[in-house]
């Protein structure tokens, strides 16, 4: 059983990763982007698809069109899981430096190039398991299914007018969305950073306790245990294996699971009876130590939008913390947030 500090530590990174991902996840304009492209590509064109040439020149000019959007976001998802890697390695670090002195940071190139040459593990996946690859099939598959639904446009006698339409939908209510083709697209997007931001915090995390053997002998597997839990994450949750040896996080997509550190039983003595280290700054409110960090963290914990109003929106920790939720303690949307606090926005330029 792991101690309270190492459970407390853990929860905390996986509640901002969880964050991150949502940041991602939630992010409209690949939909309007998407949207916008199809329009683009299909505006030259009008009446049925009747011909096997006329059906080429479409798909041809979908895919050139819609390529370079898609390999922008796939490159900008790959930049942001690597650069919260690094972060993540670095949360790692700070969590067992409150304990205890001597603790090994870990270089951010180690962790950049652990990232490019580690493999997800998943057991079930059809496309590569390095992750610039995992990521770009993403592009590859979404031109596919906007191929295929070119090709079931013709045979279904249907005209352009209908091939947008079932690409983009017929408006734009999330519904609608979410039963057209770009739909697809964007889930798939969705389980791809999901994905591919639980990698970053195994690497992170392993790059991490191989830094610091003389303080952590094994890792223990941790599943998030709920009823969207796996069968092989709710068998695996609780193992512990010698470092760098066991099953690492993400086992399917979108995977929550994560790796623990077991520190020698030594340590583990005087971390049940240890308290933790004031910071050199004495007590803090968790605002209060975001204040500190650079603007990278502090994106990648709230969110690029609020971490520009974090830093440039006049508030302090306090008022920043009280603007994050309802009285009812369900977080706010951004929009609710700039109803109650408009000057903050204003002054944040957002």
């Amino acid at each position: 059983m792991q101690s309270d500090p190492i459970i407390d530590n853990a929860l905390m990174i996986q509640i901002m990763l969880e964050r991150v991902k949502s940041e991602v996840i939630n992010n409209r304009n690949l939909a309007s982007d998407l949207r916008k492209t199809v329009a683009k590509a299909l505006a030259e064109f009008s009446g049925h698809i009747s011909s096997r040439n006329k059906l080429r020149l479409i798909v041809n000019s979908l895919k050139k069109e819609l390529k370079p959007l898609l390999q922008n976001y796939s490159d900008v998802l790959l930049n942001f899981v690597i650069q919260t890697a690094i972060e993540m390695a670095h949360l790692e670090y700070l969590g067992l430096s409150q304990w205890f002195d001597d603790v090994n940071a870990v270089d951010d190139k180690k962790v950049e190039s652990s990232m490019n040459n580690t493999p997800i593990s998943l057991t079930q996946w059809n496309g590569s398991l390095f992750l610039d690859r995992f990521i770009a099939t993403w592009i590859d598959n979404s031109l596919q299914q906007i191929e295929n639904q070119a090709v079931l446009t013709m045979a279904s006698s249907e005209d352009v007018n209908y091939l947008k339409d079932s690409i983009n939908g017929t408006s734009v209510e999330p519904m609608i969305i979410a039963a057209a083709v770009i739909g697809r697209i964007i889930r798939n997007y969705q389980t791809i950073a999901s994905t591919a931001l639980q990698h970053a915090h195994s690497v992170a995390a392993v790059d991490f306790y191989k830094e610091n053997p003389d303080m952590i002998e094994e890792e223990e597997f941790s599943a998030i245990l709920d009823l969207k839990t796996s069968t092989v994450c709710r068998s695996l949750s609780g193992n512990r294996y010698p470092l760098g040896t066991g099953p690492m996080p993400p086992l399917h997509p979108r995977c929550r699971s994560r790796l623990l550190p077991v520190l020698k039983p030594e340590l583990m003595k005087k971390l049940v009876t240890k308290p933790a280290r004031k910071s050199e700054w004495g007590e803090e409110t968790y605002y209060e130590w975001l204040t500190r960090q650079s603007a990278t963290r502090q994106d990648i914990v709230l969110g690029s939008t609020r971490g520009k109003l974090f830093r440039d929106g006049g508030l302090s920790p306090a008022q920043f913390a009280k603007l994050q939720l309802h009285k009812n303690f369900k977080p706010m949307t951004l929009e609710e947030m700039r109803r109650v606090a408009p000057d903050a926005f204003k002054r944040a330029g957002i």
